[in-house]
């Protein structure tokens, strides 16, 4: 877990704004063969997908990453959608750096 704080540091330090892991570490169920799910929220990234992943791999990690990176707007409108990745991180989240805000926002709007 100290690692994953680590890059959850350095990611922010990139310009995330809140670095989420998820997944089966988060919610302790994890196996051997796990890798990590992170879930960044990020401002000023670009606009397509797999060129937001480049800034935040890390491959000196001693797990494998699953990297999902999406805009506050974005993360938000999933969550007004009801998305099951929005539930995740609401239910089971753990926030390893950054600004937990958001997904307090993210919660509520669930809610509603």
């Amino acid at each position: 877990m100290e690692k994953l704080k680590e890059y959850g540091e350095k990611a922010v330090a990139k310009g995330a704004r809140t670095v989420v892991l998820v997944g089966s570490l988060a919610r302790g169920d994890y196996t051997a063969f796990s890798d990590a799910d992170i879930l960044i929220i990020a401002d000023n990234i670009p606009k397509r997908p797999i060129d937001r992943l480049k800034e935040f791999i890390d491959p000196t990690l001693p797990i494998d990453l699953d990297v999902r990176v999406y805009t506050s707007e974005e993360f938000l409108k999933m969550a007004e959608k009801g998305m099951r990745i929005v539930k995740e991180v609401v239910r089971y989240g753990i926030v390893i750096a950054g600004d937990p805000t958001i997904i307090g926002r993210a919660k509520d709007t669930i809610k509603h």
